[in-house]
Formats: structure tokens, C-alpha cells, sequence
């Protein structure tokens, strides 16, 4: 059956699109240590999946248009950052792009639902959302605004100081994906993670404070070299939220389904052993030990 394309606004069949990239979701299977990832349903029912979430969105001609932007994010920054070696970031339209398609994904589902969120700053979120669009189609009279979007490097050192108010802070942010606006202290945006590597659309205001060399629309400044600032309001109570919400997921795992990742990790333990999940989980705990040594500043 025929519908409107979020994107061309054409009535044409519609294909299962994923909201965060379907690269992420296999480099999250390879490196794990059964082989699948956990899911929440629509229900908040956590489920064994082999897929990221995917929802009715783009004809097989949009598809196609994202697809170029993911290739190239997934070629030059996923892996890279993932195998370590990231030495460069190129200063490359194709990056904004993608950054940008990713948050109008999000926006889209949630304008699907009448989401709270959406509601409240519809007055935004409306004209963004046109512009957004008209950028990822070349739009000739396409005009940037100027909310900006952001891409944040999570790496284990630069999620340690967290490690105090949630325990588990590196294990959850590096080893999953997830999307979902969010509201702190007066201050909105977009937020999907994606293994570690976030995007993050500002709504209001219209751009990250304290956060040089992460910005990759209007204007390029990911790649410089200033650690950027993540104690911004907002920011760190919302990783610490999605953190806690993960653990309350693992702990809700029904008892027959911990013990089926129990019985995969026996039939497999070298996997296991040479994980990410496992790396992680070891690093984690050196780390936690380090913090709780230390004196509160």
C-alpha cells in the first residue's frame, strides 16, 4: 500500500527503514559476547533482537539518499573511531548529512505519536523539520538555520567522572543504541547514540554550550582539537537517566531468558572472553575502583 514519504512527500510503497543505522546494529552483534543485543518493545518488554528498530518512513529513492551519508559515516568515522584509528576528520558535507537525517528520523517517529515533546515545541520542531528536509533533498531554495547539530566521541576516560552516580555508565552508553528527545532545566534537543558515538540536535537553545570541535551544522568544527565540555546542563543527567534505565531493563530480563545468555556464553566462552561486552565490563570495574580511592574535589 501506498503512503507519503517523510521525505519527498511523494505517495509511494514504503520500505522498513532504521532510525540508527543498521551498521551500528551489526557491529553491536559481532563484537558482543552472545551474538545479539537486548531490545525493548513498544510495550517496554526487553526481548532478544538481531535487528535495530525500524518503522515505515522512506520510498526505496530517499532510502537510497540517506544510504550514501551512512556509507560514508560508517566507512570513515564508525569503524575507524571503533578500530582506533580515527586520526582525521574531514571537513565533509556528507558527515552533516547523515548527523542531520539521523535526529529528523527521530523527529519523525515521534511526530507519529503526538509525543509531549513534540507538542511543546511544536513551533520549532515544524520549521525545523522543513528544513531539515529540504537540506538532505538539495532544495533550491533551502536556507540554513541556526540550530545546531553536534557528534560527541564517548570514550571510557571521558565517561569515567560517572562512574560515581551510575556504575554501569561506560558498559551502557559504549554497548547499546538508542534515540529520543529530551528536556532539562529549560534546554531541549535530539539524542541517539550510537555505540558510544552520539548525536546530539539542538532544539533550544540553538547551540551546545561548552562544547568546541563537535558542531557539524550550520558550520564544521568536529575534529578540532579542544576536548569538548560535557558538564552543559542537561547533558550529564540525561546519560545518567538512560544509564539507570538500562539497568532497570537488564534487572526486569525474565529468569529463563538470563539463563538462555547463560547457556550461549557456556556453548561459546572464547567469544565471550574476547568481547566488547567483556573488555568493557573488566575495564569498568578498574575504573570504579580508581574513583572510589580518590578524594571528592
Amino acid at each position: 500500500m501506498k503512503s507519503k514519504c517523510k521525505l519527498c512527500h511523494l505517495n509511494r510503497e514504503l520500505n522498513d527503514s532504521h532510525v540508527i543505522p543498521s551498521f551500528v546494529g551489526r557491529w553491536l552483534k559481532k563484537t558482543s559476547a552472545t551474538g545479539y543485543f537486548i531490545a525493548v518493545d513498544t510495550e517496554g518488554t526487553a526481548e532478544r533482537s538481531q535487528d535495530l528498530y525500524k518503522a515505515k518512513l522512506l520510498c526505496d529513492n530517499c532510502e537510497g539518499i540517506l544510504n550514501q551519508f551512512e556509507t560514508y559515516f560508517a566507512n570513515n568515522i564508525f569503524h575507524p573511531f571503533k578500530n582506533g584509528t580515527l586520526n582525521a576528520i574531514d571537513n565533509n558535507e556528507n558527515i552533516a548529512k547523515f548527523v542531520v537525517s539521523i535526529s529528523l528520523r527521530v523527529l519523525w517517529l515521534h511526530q507519529g505519536i503526538n509525543h509531549p515533546f513534540v507538542m511543546k515545541w511544536a513551533h520549532i520542531l515544524n520549521k525545523l523539520e522543513q528544513e531539515w528536509r529540504q537540506y538532505l533533498l538539495c532544495s533550491g531554495d533551502f536556507v540554513k538555520g541556526p540550530n545546531s547539530h553536534h557528534i560527541l566521541f564517548s570514550n571510557k576516560q571521558l565517561l569515567a567522572n560517572g562512574l560515581r552516580s551510575a556504575p554501569n555508565l561506560i558498559l551502557n552508553l559504549l554497548r547499546s543504541s538508542a534515540f529520543y528527545p529530551f528536556e532539562k532545566f529549560g534546554k531541549a534537543y535530539i539524542f541517539s547514540n550510537m555505540a558510544g558515538i552520539q548525536v546530539i540536535s539542538m532544539i533550544y537553545p540553538h547551540e551546545l554550550p561548552a562544547s568546541i570541535g563537535t558542531q557539524v551544522y550550520p558550520e564544521q568544527t568536529l575534529g578540532g582539537k579542544d576536548r569538548p565540555g560535557i558538564g552543559w546542563g542537561g547533558y550529564f543527567q540525561n546519560i545518567m537517566e538512560f544509564s539507570n534505565k538500562q539497568d532497570a531493563i537488564q534487572s526486569a530480563l525474565p529468569k529463563g531468558y538470563k539463563n538462555m545468555i547463560d547457556r550461549t556464553v557456556e556453548k561459546n566462552p572464547e567469544r565471550a572472553i574476547n568481547s566488547e561486552d567483556t573488555k568493557l565490563i573488566y575495564q569498568q570495574q578498574i575504573m570504579s575502583r580508581k574513583m572510589k580511592t580518590q578524594p571528592d574535589s
